[in-house]
């Protein structure tokens, strides 16, 4: 599935035109939360349901640079 354009600003470092949503799931819900705004978020719970978002952060809390993440999830999607 092809991203909307609004997601090549987060996805600067790839492909753009050869990512998909099922392939680069986890790249792309990483940078999402990482760099992403409410309209990434918005995209994805919508095409992949809140809770694996959620559940995604949770599974890679520590691996952000903000602590903020994994309640900003799950007080949105839990």
């Amino acid at each position: 599935m092809k991203l909307p354009q609004y997601f090549k600003a987060i996805l600067w470092f790839a492909d753009f035109d050869k990512m998909s949503l099922e392939k680069d799931r986890e790249t792309i819900l990483f940078q999402a939360l990482e760099k992403g705004r409410m309209e990434h978020l918005r995209y994805l719970a919508k095409k992949l349901g809140g809770k694996s978002i959620y559940l995604f952060a949770k599974k890679h809390a520590k691996q952000f640079s903000r602590k903020s993440i994994l309640p900003f999830t799950k007080a949105l999607f839990a």
